[in-house]
């Protein structure tokens, strides 16, 4: 409310006022004076971040005593109080001349109201110790001196602030420390050497797509998508994930079943930082839904006629046959920020299911062993027909990918068989 307010008084008196001038026409007679002007954004970052500091020490609900002579520092005190449903109990300041007749009033006003915590400037902290020497009973209280909190330090609590405001019933993230002060703090940041990132899959697919952007690299069908196309997709699908919560370590179900597609969705999820966990449509809905459950899955990938038959209660749904699913046009490509001990995907056995993580570093020594065993033999058309629950579909659809092959997807009959791979090979361009 407060926020609404100030808004439409920064419209109204520009950029700042002289706050002290408008409440205190003669506060240069009181104390403070008027000389500094404050913006309302910055009177508004320095009450909400008082206030964080407030409830820290559990002050909600609890009379807080403000000693100010009027001005700026009054009107943060007393704002830093409303953000922490504490109640304000304004005080005149004690006149150093007349402590004898002063303080007994400021007390019979704390006892009074019951207050633990005193606001007030660093002027007046300073007298504290003779306030508490003549009336010990004054230093069991929590003195702060609002003006001594540094703008930095306000700035850095802000965060905080707005996040413990909203009262969120779900566990929330709260960035302490901007992107300057994680590079300072982080290792790798002082490392000149490569990242481990480059042998997880986003990277290695973008090295060959720098290398073959206008050959095809999928092709299923009547659609064919070049490595550039298929880049573009799975790019735009990862800000699409990423919009909705998916990041490392995030697991996203996936069940699609036209081999373009699932190729852009297994490439959008691991370039959101996602591990994607791989459902047949063909197994019964109740083995869907425990999958997902166990495996904490946030988000599902599919298409609209997959929809009814899987398990889409507590969980994002993203169509990848919705016209306006994902933009394309999309601010580049993502960071997945991926490591090799990060899931790329997790596999469940049949049966009861019985899933197995399956690590960047376990796909990345695998995809070595293959480059070795292969060697630099040109590469041609890789036919794909396991489905994506098999593990050999990793081979078929990504180490292909990071080679330079072209996969020829087949087609997804309920009873794969021979005939359907003959299609599929017959329909390559």
């Amino acid at each position: 409310m407060f926020m609404d307010a100030a808004e439409n008084c920064e419209d109204l008196f520009h950029s700042t006022i002289h706050l002290a001038d408008l409440l205190y026409p003669h506060a240069d007679r009181l104390g403070e004076g008027t000389s500094e002007e404050w913006s309302f954004s910055h009177l508004d970052t320095r009450a909400r971040a008082l206030g964080t500091w407030l409830r820290t020490l559990n002050a909600a609900g609890e009379r807080v005593l403000l000693l100010y002579p009027p001005g700026h520092e009054y009107i943060v005190g007393f704002m830093c109080c409303l953000y922490v449903d504490a109640i304000a109990v304004p005080c005149s300041p004690p006149d150093p001349s007349r402590l004898d007749s002063a303080l007994p009033q400021l007390l019979a006003i704390a006892r009074d109201c019951g207050a633990r915590f005193v606001l007030t400037t660093s002027s007046i902290l300073e007298m504290s110790p003779r306030l508490t020497s003549e009336t010990p009973e004054l230093g069991e209280f929590h003195w702060v001196a609002t003006d001594m909190v540094p703008p930095s330090l306000a700035e850095d609590w802000t965060p905080l602030a707005r996040a413990q405001e909203a009262l969120l019933p779900v566990p929330m993230a709260v960035p302490l420390l901007d992107t300057d002060e994680r590079f300072m703090l982080l290792p790798e940041s002082n490392d000149p050497t490569p990242s481990d990132d480059s042998r997880c899959l986003p990277a290695r697919f973008r090295a060959q797509v720098a290398r073959t952007p206008d050959a095809v690299a999928v092709a299923a069908e009547d659609e064919t998508l070049t490595y550039a196309q298929l880049d573009a997709a799975s790019d735009a699908l990862a800000w699409h994930l990423r919009e909705h919560g998916v990041a490392r370590d995030v697991r996203v179900g996936l069940c699609v079943e036209r081999p373009t597609r699932m190729v852009v969705a297994m490439l959008g999820i691991l370039k959101a930082g996602g591990a994607f966990v791989p459902l047949d449509p063909d197994c019964p809905r109740e083995q869907l839904a425990a999958m997902m459950e166990d495996s904490r899955a946030r988000v599902l990938v599919t298409e609209s006629h997959l929809v009814q038959h899987l398990p889409t209660d507590g969980v994002c749904t993203a169509l990848l046959d919705s016209e306006d699913a994902f933009e394309l046009d999309v601010l580049g490509p993502p960071r997945a920020g991926s490591t090799l001990d990060d899931p790329a995907y997790v596999l469940y056995s049949s049966g009861r299911p019985q899933g197995v993580r399956v690590s960047h570093r376990s796909v990345a020594d695998f995809f070595s062993a293959m480059d070795a065993r292969v060697g630099a033999a040109p590469v041609g058309t890789w036919l794909s027909v396991n489905r994506i629950v098999c593990d050999s579909s990793v081979l078929e659809l990504l180490w292909t990918l990071v080679r330079g092959f072209r996969v020829a997807g087949a087609p997804h009959p309920r009873q794969p068989g021979f005939s359907a791979c003959a299609r599929a090979a017959a329909a390559l361009p």
